[in-house]
């Protein structure tokens, strides 16, 4: 509402209840498919079938959330997915951090030409790539049997590189910290210089904190888009001890049953890190995201 809304109390309070009653309503058939989720996690299987849908179990069955990993290799699944999302995000803040400031506080010849092929990049589906990686893993040299000329053996597919390395940078990031960088102003770099401080040591102790707000953001992005990843893994990996959460989800079902009740299980124990950790960085990224907008 504005500050400067005159209409009478009446209308005010009317217009108020209908903007809260259609968020309401909104707030409903968004989290209605969740409620459903949680609702045959807790289900026996003979419920799960049941019509009319039962709303309230009958039996709680909190057991469901132990026998996920009973049944399938699930808590592997979980430790490849958060090692693979955490050390990819790491080297994201660094990389695209990097790169930022490489192309908005340096000059070197190309510069702009490269950076359009950056950006360039953000119109190409990233799963187009899949099978170039794969050829690529696939004739590391000297990796998995394979002789220095990448042939003889697997590469480095079905380890966690070959699931960390298309992540280890991205274009969007790469944009958002250079925009972000060169708000920054310039006369730190030029003070720092005068002192003697060479380039790495201007980003790793002046702008990279001076950048928090920004990374904050690529982070939280990257970490989610990692651990819901499921094409890079599936193509990438043949064994089940590598298998990631969203290609682990697969076990509980085969040509003539799916385990609802434990499917719906293991992906309420998937979604509860990230809902944790955007619970704790929600200042953050919320932050994040208006300082970025605001200085893009």
């Amino acid at each position: 509402m504005s500050d400067l809304d005159y209409s009478p109390p009446l209308v005010r309070n009317t217009r108020r209840t209908l903007v809260y009653m259609a968020l309401i309503a909104l707030s409903g058939v968004i989290l209605a498919p969740f409620v459903m989720i949680l609702v045959l996690a807790l289900s026996s299987p003979a419920e799960v079938f049941a019509w009319p849908p039962v709303l309230v179990p009958d039996t709680i069955r909190w057991d469901n959330f132990a026998r996920v990993f009973e049944v399938t290799n699930f808590g592997r699944a979980m430790w490849n997915t958060f090692m693979i999302a955490t050390i990819s995000t790491i080297g994201i803040v660094f990389i695209d951090g990097l790169a930022g400031y490489a192309f908005a506080k340096m000059r070197f010849p190309g510069r702009t030409t490269m950076f359009l092929l950056i950006l360039a990049t953000l119109m190409v589906p990233v799963h187009v790539t899949i099978i170039p990686l794969f050829i690529m893993f696939r004739s590391f040299p000297l990796a998995g049997g394979n002789d220095l000329f990448g042939s003889g053996g697997f590469g480095i597919l079905n380890t966690y590189p070959s699931m960390i390395l298309p992540f280890l940078a991205t274009a969007y990031g790469t944009y958002l910290m250079t925009s972000f960088m060169k708000m920054l102003p310039d006369n730190l770099v030029e003070a720092a210089r005068m002192d003697g401080a060479h380039e790495f040591a201007i980003f790793w102790k002046i702008y990279l904190p001076l950048a928090a707000p920004a990374l904050a953001v690529i982070a939280m992005f990257n970490f989610t888009a990692v651990w819901n990843e499921f094409l890079i893994p599936l193509v990438m990996t043949s064994t089940s001890d590598m298998k990631v959460i969203q290609t682990a989800l697969a076990d509980f079902s085969d040509q003539e049953t799916v385990l609802w009740n434990l499917l719906m299980s293991a992906v309420l124990i998937s979604i509860l890190p990230l809902v944790l950790m955007f619970i704790i960085g929600q200042k953050h990224l919320v932050r994040g995201v208006a300082v970025s907008g605001s200085k893009g």
